[in-house]
């Protein structure tokens, strides 16, 4: 996997994000938030949203996620 240096969106705090490619899912690392996944459509609305709003979609992610499945946030969340 090849990462970069960028910003949590839920947190935005420094983290790593995953450059993998993958073209309509967002894959970050952050010291707070843990491992997670997010839509590219759920990135450009997430922006916008007030942090503890984020931090509840997260929360629903982890919710949904399979054991063992990294937590993704789509756009219905939001």
């Amino acid at each position: 996997m090849n990462w970069t240096n960028d910003t949590c969106p839920i947190s935005n705090e420094p983290a790593q994000e995953e450059l993998s490619g993958m073209e309509d899912v967002a894959e970050f690392i952050c010291p707070t938030c843990g491992r997670f996944r997010i839509t590219r459509t759920a990135l450009a609305m997430i922006l916008h949203r007030d942090p503890d709003a984020n931090e509840l979609a997260l929360t629903q992610a982890r919710t949904r996620a399979k054991e063992g499945e990294i937590p993704t946030i789509d756009s219905s969340m939001l």
